[in-house]
């Protein structure tokens, strides 16, 4: 999804790198410290020092921090939309329980590289503002509105148990995420580095385990 161009304001200040680099850097550099402290706790100037960038320059290209904000939360959620769709390509042709096994793996493996991702909604979605509407309106309904049909026909194939699918969503989103997300608690209480490789499988198989009968 191409973000949409912003009207550029001023003269930026000199860089080296291209226009395309210093957006993406920037945008990059956006999602950590939001993640950490949320739009509120972020100054443009600290994602600018992050990214090794002039904040005129990260002014220039977006603006204020509204529009940088959105477009890292695009440049996130068309990453993960790209991983998902690259996943239920490679199982084309394959059942759809099978297909929706490989999505979960992959989808938990996303969680434990970007957990960036769901700690920006937890910052952002406990209450009520524009950028909550915005998430709603831009991110969660088309994505939940994709995945209610494959929900309802495994339901229907008797593989998973029959619910309002927007209950079994936020379960398997939140289960997917946890362990990533609280990944200090989860080493101060377990001793356990959830970001390694074994770790990551093991927590795909105990999520399809759970969810998936049979």
């Amino acid at each position: 999804m191409v973000e949409t161009p912003v009207k550029q304001r001023g003269r930026p200040a000199r860089d080296s790198r291209s226009v395309e680099e210093t957006r993406d850097v920037s945008l990059q550099a956006a999602l950590t410290p939001v993640s950490e402290r949320g739009f509120e706790g972020v100054a443009v100037r600290d994602i600018a020092a992050k990214a090794g960038v002039e904040h005129s320059l990260v002014r220039y290209h977006f603006t204020d921090k509204a529009t940088l904000w959105r477009a890292a939360l695009r440049k996130l959620i068309d990453r993960m939309n790209e991983e998902r769709a690259a996943s239920w390509r490679a199982t084309r042709g394959q059942p759809l329980i099978e297909r929706f096994k490989q999505y979960l793996r992959d989808y938990v493996r996303y969680c434990a590289h970007h957990p960036e991702h769901a700690r920006i909604m937890v910052h952002e979605t406990v209450g009520d503002s524009d950028r909550t509407a915005w998430i709603a309106d831009e991110i969660v309904r088309p994505q939940h509105r994709a995945g209610r049909k494959t929900l309802t026909m495994l339901m229907d194939e008797g593989h998973l148990p029959r619910m309002e699918p927007r209950h079994l969503i936020y379960m398997i989103a939140a289960a997917a995420q946890a362990p990533f997300t609280l990944a200090g608690e989860v080493r101060h209480a377990y001793g356990v580095d959830t970001s390694t490789d074994a770790e990551i499988e093991a927590h795909a198989d105990a999520l399809i385990a759970t969810f998936l009968r049979g």
